[in-house]
């Protein structure tokens, strides 16, 4: 299954090919964790813009 992620503060969007292992760990943008979203959820965003 993909992963997406999503920043909440700029909008942008990544798919994840091979995810962190660390711990507390995670993908980061505008200095913040993005945040796991679905597939749905990744569709309904992109039709709004």
């Amino acid at each position: 299954m993909d992963k997406i992620v999503l920043c909440e503060k700029c909008g942008a969007m990544v798919k994840v090919l091979v995810d962190c292992t660390c711990e507390n760990c995670g993908i980061k943008c505008c200095g913040e964790t993005m945040k796991e979203i679905s597939a749905e959820e990744a569709k309904k965003y992109l039709e709004k813009k």
